[in-house]
Protein backbone atom coordinates (compact mmCIF):
# COMPACT_ATOMS: atom_id res chain seq x y z
CA UNK A 1 0.00 0.00 0.00
CA UNK A 2 1.30 3.43 -0.92
CA UNK A 3 2.05 5.76 1.93
CA UNK A 4 0.18 9.03 2.37
CA UNK A 5 3.45 10.82 1.52
CA UNK A 6 3.68 8.96 -1.80
CA UNK A 7 0.11 9.84 -2.69
CA UNK A 8 0.70 13.51 -1.92
CA UNK A 9 3.88 13.43 -4.03
CA UNK A 10 1.99 11.96 -7.00
CA UNK A 11 -0.68 14.66 -6.72
CA UNK A 12 1.95 17.40 -6.56
CA UNK A 13 3.82 16.05 -9.58
CA UNK A 14 0.61 15.68 -11.58
CA UNK A 15 -0.54 19.19 -10.68
CA UNK A 16 2.85 20.67 -11.54
CA UNK A 17 2.87 18.91 -14.91
CA UNK A 18 -0.57 20.27 -15.71
CA UNK A 19 0.48 23.79 -14.76
CA UNK A 20 3.51 23.77 -17.02
CA UNK A 21 2.12 21.67 -19.87
CA UNK A 22 2.04 23.51 -23.17
CA UNK A 23 -1.35 23.56 -24.86
CA UNK A 24 -2.26 24.54 -28.41
CA UNK A 25 -5.56 26.41 -28.15
CA UNK A 26 -7.46 26.49 -31.43
CA UNK A 27 -10.67 25.44 -33.15
CA UNK A 28 -10.87 21.73 -33.92
CA UNK A 29 -13.99 21.38 -36.02
CA UNK A 30 -15.28 18.67 -38.32
CA UNK A 31 -17.53 18.85 -41.36
CA UNK A 32 -21.12 18.58 -40.14
CA UNK A 33 -20.55 20.12 -36.70
CA UNK A 34 -23.44 22.42 -35.77
CA UNK A 35 -23.47 25.03 -33.02
CA UNK A 36 -26.53 26.99 -31.94
CA UNK A 37 -25.56 30.11 -29.98
CA UNK A 38 -27.53 32.66 -27.97
CA UNK A 39 -26.52 36.29 -27.45
CA UNK A 40 -28.04 38.73 -24.95
CA UNK A 41 -26.75 42.32 -24.82
CA UNK A 42 -27.86 45.01 -22.38
CA UNK A 43 -26.71 48.56 -22.98
CA UNK A 44 -27.27 51.68 -20.87
CA UNK A 45 -26.60 55.09 -22.40
CA UNK A 46 -26.46 58.23 -20.23
CA UNK A 47 -26.17 61.77 -21.64
CA UNK A 48 -25.92 65.14 -19.93
CA UNK A 49 -27.87 67.60 -22.08
CA UNK A 50 -27.18 71.00 -20.48
CA UNK A 51 -27.98 69.70 -17.03
CA UNK A 52 -30.88 67.54 -18.21
CA UNK A 53 -30.20 63.83 -17.96
CA UNK A 54 -31.14 61.62 -20.90
CA UNK A 55 -31.04 57.85 -20.40
CA UNK A 56 -31.48 55.13 -23.01
CA UNK A 57 -31.69 51.39 -22.59
CA UNK A 58 -31.08 48.92 -25.41
CA UNK A 59 -31.77 45.20 -25.27
CA UNK A 60 -30.55 42.99 -28.10
CA UNK A 61 -31.14 39.24 -28.22
CA UNK A 62 -30.23 36.83 -30.96
CA UNK A 63 -29.93 33.14 -31.76
CA UNK A 64 -27.72 32.01 -34.61
CA UNK A 65 -26.55 28.69 -35.97
CA UNK A 66 -23.12 27.78 -37.35
CA UNK A 67 -22.65 24.69 -39.56
CA UNK A 68 -19.17 23.54 -40.60
CA UNK A 69 -19.18 22.85 -44.36
CA UNK A 70 -15.49 22.44 -45.20
CA UNK A 71 -12.13 22.09 -43.46
CA UNK A 72 -8.60 22.54 -44.75
CA UNK A 73 -5.18 23.00 -43.15
CA UNK A 74 -5.77 26.60 -42.07
CA UNK A 75 -9.40 27.57 -42.71
CA UNK A 76 -12.94 26.54 -41.87
CA UNK A 77 -15.90 27.26 -44.09
CA UNK A 78 -19.07 27.78 -42.06
CA UNK A 79 -22.63 28.55 -43.03
CA UNK A 80 -24.42 30.65 -40.48
CA UNK A 81 -27.76 32.36 -40.15
CA UNK A 82 -29.80 34.29 -37.64
CA UNK A 83 -32.57 32.14 -36.14
CA UNK A 84 -34.05 34.91 -33.98
CA UNK A 85 -33.46 38.63 -33.53
CA UNK A 86 -34.97 40.93 -30.92
CA UNK A 87 -34.21 44.56 -30.17
CA UNK A 88 -35.94 46.95 -27.78
CA UNK A 89 -34.74 50.53 -27.39
CA UNK A 90 -36.27 52.99 -24.92
CA UNK A 91 -35.55 56.61 -23.96
CA UNK A 92 -36.31 58.49 -20.74
CA UNK A 93 -37.34 61.48 -22.89
CA UNK A 94 -39.06 59.82 -25.86
CA UNK A 95 -40.36 56.49 -24.56
CA UNK A 96 -40.05 53.43 -26.79
CA UNK A 97 -37.95 54.15 -29.86
CA UNK A 98 -37.75 50.70 -31.43
CA UNK A 99 -39.20 47.27 -30.76
CA UNK A 100 -38.67 44.34 -33.12
CA UNK A 101 -38.88 40.61 -32.52
CA UNK A 102 -38.63 38.14 -35.40
CA UNK A 103 -40.15 35.40 -33.22
CA UNK A 104 -43.42 37.36 -32.83
CA UNK A 105 -46.24 37.93 -35.28
CA UNK A 106 -45.52 41.03 -37.36
CA UNK A 107 -48.37 43.45 -38.04
CA UNK A 108 -49.07 44.49 -41.61
CA UNK A 109 -48.14 48.10 -40.88
CA UNK A 110 -44.97 47.25 -38.91
CA UNK A 111 -42.33 48.27 -41.45
CA UNK A 112 -39.39 47.87 -39.05
CA UNK A 113 -40.63 44.43 -38.07
CA UNK A 114 -40.83 43.39 -41.74
CA UNK A 115 -37.30 44.65 -42.41
CA UNK A 116 -35.70 42.74 -39.53
CA UNK A 117 -37.78 39.62 -40.26
CA UNK A 118 -35.59 39.12 -43.33
CA UNK A 119 -32.59 38.50 -41.07
CA UNK A 120 -33.74 34.96 -40.36
CA UNK A 121 -34.26 34.07 -44.03
CA UNK A 122 -30.74 34.37 -45.45
CA UNK A 123 -27.74 32.06 -45.07
CA UNK A 124 -24.29 33.63 -44.96
CA UNK A 125 -20.85 32.10 -45.45
CA UNK A 126 -17.94 32.64 -43.06
CA UNK A 127 -14.28 31.75 -43.68
CA UNK A 128 -12.47 31.47 -40.33
CA UNK A 129 -8.87 30.69 -39.41
CA UNK A 130 -8.18 28.14 -36.68
CA UNK A 131 -7.38 30.85 -34.12
CA UNK A 132 -10.84 32.38 -34.70
CA UNK A 133 -9.73 35.27 -36.91
CA UNK A 134 -12.39 35.72 -39.61
CA UNK A 135 -10.99 36.00 -43.14
CA UNK A 136 -14.26 37.16 -44.67
CA UNK A 137 -18.04 36.81 -44.70
CA UNK A 138 -20.16 36.57 -47.86
CA UNK A 139 -23.88 36.98 -48.43
CA UNK A 140 -24.72 40.32 -46.84
CA UNK A 141 -25.61 41.97 -50.16
CA UNK A 142 -28.47 39.52 -50.61
CA UNK A 143 -29.49 40.06 -46.98
CA UNK A 144 -29.58 43.86 -47.31
CA UNK A 145 -31.49 43.63 -50.61
CA UNK A 146 -34.15 41.43 -49.02
CA UNK A 147 -34.44 43.77 -46.03
CA UNK A 148 -34.99 46.75 -48.34
CA UNK A 149 -37.47 44.83 -50.51
CA UNK A 150 -39.55 44.11 -47.40
CA UNK A 151 -40.37 47.83 -47.18
CA UNK A 152 -42.42 47.65 -50.37
CA UNK A 153 -42.61 50.06 -53.28
CA UNK A 154 -40.12 52.87 -52.65
CA UNK A 155 -38.08 55.10 -54.97
CA UNK A 156 -34.48 54.34 -55.93
CA UNK A 157 -33.06 57.23 -53.92
CA UNK A 158 -34.67 56.00 -50.70
CA UNK A 159 -33.40 52.49 -51.42
CA UNK A 160 -29.82 53.75 -51.74
CA UNK A 161 -30.10 55.74 -48.50
CA UNK A 162 -31.39 52.65 -46.70
CA UNK A 163 -28.68 50.46 -48.22
CA UNK A 164 -25.90 52.78 -47.04
CA UNK A 165 -27.43 52.92 -43.56
CA UNK A 166 -27.71 49.13 -43.31
CA UNK A 167 -24.14 48.58 -44.42
CA UNK A 168 -23.00 50.00 -41.10
CA UNK A 169 -24.49 46.98 -39.32
CA UNK A 170 -24.95 44.24 -41.91
CA UNK A 171 -22.22 44.54 -44.55
CA UNK A 172 -19.81 41.63 -44.95
CA UNK A 173 -17.09 43.65 -43.23
CA UNK A 174 -19.31 44.83 -40.35
CA UNK A 175 -20.62 41.33 -39.66
CA UNK A 176 -17.10 39.89 -39.73
CA UNK A 177 -15.85 42.44 -37.21
CA UNK A 178 -18.89 41.86 -35.00
CA UNK A 179 -18.68 38.05 -34.93
CA UNK A 180 -14.91 38.15 -34.54
CA UNK A 181 -15.42 39.51 -31.03
CA UNK A 182 -16.95 36.12 -30.21
CA UNK A 183 -14.53 33.91 -32.17
CA UNK A 184 -11.05 35.50 -32.26
CA UNK A 185 -9.74 34.25 -28.92
CA UNK A 186 -6.65 32.12 -29.43
CA UNK A 187 -2.90 32.73 -29.82
CA UNK A 188 -0.83 31.31 -32.65
CA UNK A 189 1.70 29.78 -30.24
CA UNK A 190 1.26 27.12 -27.56
CA UNK A 191 0.56 28.39 -24.03
CA UNK A 192 0.48 27.09 -20.47
CA UNK A 193 -1.72 28.04 -17.52
CA UNK A 194 -0.92 31.62 -16.49
CA UNK A 195 0.36 32.71 -19.92
CA UNK A 196 -1.00 35.81 -21.65
CA UNK A 197 -1.32 36.84 -25.31
CA UNK A 198 -2.61 39.85 -27.23
CA UNK A 199 -4.82 40.57 -30.21
CA UNK A 200 -7.15 43.35 -31.32
CA UNK A 201 -10.64 43.85 -32.67
CA UNK A 202 -11.54 46.42 -35.31
CA UNK A 203 -14.83 48.09 -36.13
CA UNK A 204 -17.24 50.51 -34.51
CA UNK A 205 -16.06 49.10 -31.17
CA UNK A 206 -12.31 48.52 -31.52
CA UNK A 207 -10.14 47.14 -28.74
CA UNK A 208 -6.66 46.01 -27.78
CA UNK A 209 -7.01 42.80 -25.79
CA UNK A 210 -4.83 40.90 -23.34
CA UNK A 211 -5.98 37.32 -22.71
CA UNK A 212 -4.91 35.00 -19.88
CA UNK A 213 -5.25 31.21 -19.74
CA UNK A 214 -6.56 30.70 -16.20
CA UNK A 215 -7.28 27.00 -16.02
CA UNK A 216 -8.11 23.81 -17.92
CA UNK A 217 -10.45 21.29 -16.30
CA UNK A 218 -11.54 18.30 -18.36
CA UNK A 219 -13.10 19.91 -21.48
CA UNK A 220 -13.38 23.42 -19.98
CA UNK A 221 -10.80 26.04 -20.94
CA UNK A 222 -11.15 29.13 -18.72
CA UNK A 223 -9.84 32.40 -20.18
CA UNK A 224 -10.07 36.00 -18.97
CA UNK A 225 -9.49 39.18 -20.93
CA UNK A 226 -8.86 42.86 -20.23
CA UNK A 227 -9.17 45.40 -23.02
CA UNK A 228 -8.78 49.06 -23.85
CA UNK A 229 -11.71 49.95 -26.11
CA UNK A 230 -12.65 52.81 -28.42
CA UNK A 231 -16.18 53.40 -29.68
CA UNK A 232 -16.61 55.53 -32.80
CA UNK A 233 -19.84 56.07 -34.70
CA UNK A 234 -20.61 58.78 -37.21
CA UNK A 235 -23.55 59.78 -39.39
CA UNK A 236 -24.83 63.08 -40.79
CA UNK A 237 -26.41 64.12 -37.49
CA UNK A 238 -24.33 62.66 -34.67
CA UNK A 239 -20.70 61.66 -34.13
CA UNK A 240 -19.76 59.64 -31.05
CA UNK A 241 -16.18 59.38 -29.75
CA UNK A 242 -15.88 57.30 -26.58
CA UNK A 243 -13.09 55.46 -24.80
CA UNK A 244 -12.95 53.01 -21.89
CA UNK A 245 -12.23 49.45 -20.87
CA UNK A 246 -13.72 45.97 -21.08
CA UNK A 247 -13.36 42.74 -19.11
CA UNK A 248 -14.14 39.28 -20.47
CA UNK A 249 -14.68 35.90 -18.83
CA UNK A 250 -15.18 32.84 -20.96
CA UNK A 251 -15.17 29.08 -21.01
CA UNK A 252 -14.42 27.29 -24.26
CA UNK A 253 -14.31 23.63 -25.23
CA UNK A 254 -10.85 22.08 -25.29
CA UNK A 255 -12.16 19.56 -27.82
CA UNK A 256 -13.82 21.88 -30.37
CA UNK A 257 -12.51 25.34 -29.45
CA UNK A 258 -16.03 26.81 -29.55
CA UNK A 259 -17.15 28.96 -26.63
CA UNK A 260 -19.48 27.47 -24.05
CA UNK A 261 -20.13 30.74 -22.24
CA UNK A 262 -18.71 34.23 -22.60
CA UNK A 263 -19.50 37.45 -20.75
CA UNK A 264 -18.08 40.88 -21.55
CA UNK A 265 -18.60 44.04 -19.51
CA UNK A 266 -17.52 47.45 -20.78
CA UNK A 267 -17.85 51.15 -20.00
CA UNK A 268 -16.90 53.90 -22.45
CA UNK A 269 -16.98 57.64 -21.82
CA UNK A 270 -16.69 60.63 -24.14
CA UNK A 271 -18.84 62.99 -26.19
CA UNK A 272 -21.68 62.87 -28.67
CA UNK A 273 -21.15 65.67 -31.20
CA UNK A 274 -24.45 67.04 -32.57
CA UNK A 275 -23.64 68.35 -36.05
CA UNK A 276 -27.02 70.03 -36.55
CA UNK A 277 -26.64 71.92 -33.27
CA UNK A 278 -23.39 73.74 -34.11
CA UNK A 279 -21.35 70.67 -33.15
CA UNK A 280 -22.60 70.74 -29.56
CA UNK A 281 -20.69 68.26 -27.38
CA UNK A 282 -22.87 66.16 -25.09
CA UNK A 283 -21.06 64.12 -22.39
CA UNK A 284 -21.99 60.48 -22.95
CA UNK A 285 -21.41 57.22 -21.09
CA UNK A 286 -22.28 53.77 -22.46
CA UNK A 287 -22.21 50.68 -20.22
CA UNK A 288 -22.66 47.28 -21.86
CA UNK A 289 -23.01 43.70 -20.69
CA UNK A 290 -23.01 40.96 -23.34
CA UNK A 291 -23.43 37.23 -22.76
CA UNK A 292 -22.96 34.43 -25.28
CA UNK A 293 -23.74 30.82 -24.52
CA UNK A 294 -24.06 27.63 -26.47
CA UNK A 295 -27.58 26.24 -26.60
CA UNK A 296 -26.90 23.13 -28.66
CA UNK A 297 -23.96 21.32 -30.26
CA UNK A 298 -24.59 18.57 -32.80
CA UNK A 299 -21.66 16.48 -34.08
Amino acid sequence: MKSVFSKILVVLITTTNLMYAQTKLSYNLKVGDQFKMEQVANQDVAQDMNGKKHEMKNLIEGDFTFVVEAVNDSLYTLKFKFDRFKMVSTSSLMGEILSVNTAANIAEDDIEGKIFAELVKVNLTMMMYKNGKIKFIEGSNALISQMISAVGDIDDFTKEVMKESMKGEFSNESLAMSFEQMTFLYPNETVKIGDTWNNNFKGELSSNNTWTLKNITNDDVNITGVSIVNFFNKDTDVEMKLKGDMTSNLTTSLKTGFIKTMTTTSTVIGNSIMHRMNDLKIPTTISSNITYKIKKHVQ
